[in-house]
């Protein structure tokens, strides 16, 4: 969803454009073993001003399934769906599986986008593919009234996540609803994705893990659960 300029809740003012994508792929010999060493350098330079304009800010949350090249190989699955990553957050996850219908703890990792329309769910189906994961959250930012916004990212700062989770799985409209949250590392910033119509229920969920809901920040856009 405490410090902003460590969490991108706002679309960024600057953009970079990917202007080349270089893999390296060499092997290395420790210990009397081989193992494979993956390099993917970006290069990148500042757009022209006609690219600007055509930039779609978002943030994608997706699970971090505790590879160490997993940062790696999610930037580069992005850069080939058309965004780029502009940062990346770590993430405390906490996830309500409707499929096995209970509450999931993970890792996971907030990546910072910017590209054109459509390329965040493009990037997400990518990656939801690539690592077998249930479901990508991304949300579009969107100025508040615009006709396509119907959710806000919500910010609050000073959350435990063990007490989100177990606010989370006694909340069934919670569950159902808003279906998780995430608690930035290592700032404890708890953030939530609801629908404008759910602001009760994040108010709710908020209170029932101890955070101060005056103190939240707001951010609009277009939510999408890509699964």
């Amino acid at each position: 969803m405490f410090d902003l300029s460590g969490v991108n809740t706002r679309p960024p003012t600057t953009v970079k454009k990917r202007e080349r994508l270089l893999y390296a792929v060499g092997t290395a010999v420790a210990d009397g073993a081989r193992c494979g060493i993956f390099v993917a350098t970006f290069l990148a330079a500042r757009p022209a001003k006609s690219d600007v304009g055509t930039c779609q800010a978002a943030e994608l949350f997706a699970a971090d399934n505790t590879d160490p090249l997993f940062e790696m190989q999610a930037n580069v699955a992005i850069a080939l769906s058309g965004a780029a990553v502009t940062g990346s957050t770590p993430l405390d996850g906490v996830y309500w599986s409707q499929a096995l219908q209970r509450s999931t703890y993970e890792r996971s990792r907030e990546f910072h986008l910017c590209g054109a329309a459509g390329s965040p769910h493009t990037a997400a189906e990518a990656l939801r593919r690539q690592f077998d994961q249930e479901a990508v959250l991304i949300f579009d930012y969107l100025p508040q009234h615009a006709p396509a916004q119907d959710a806000i990212l919500i910010a609050v700062p000073d959350v435990d996540s063990a007490r989100f989770g177990d606010a989370l799985v006694a909340d069934a409209a919670a569950r159902n609803r808003i279906r998780g949250g995430s608690v930035t590392m290592p700032d404890h910033t708890l953030l939530l994705v609801a629908g404008n119509d759910d602001r009760d229920v994040a108010r709710g969920l908020v209170t029932e893990a101890g955070g101060n809901w005056d103190a939240a920040t707001f951010a609009y856009g277009k939510r999408e659960f890509v699964e």
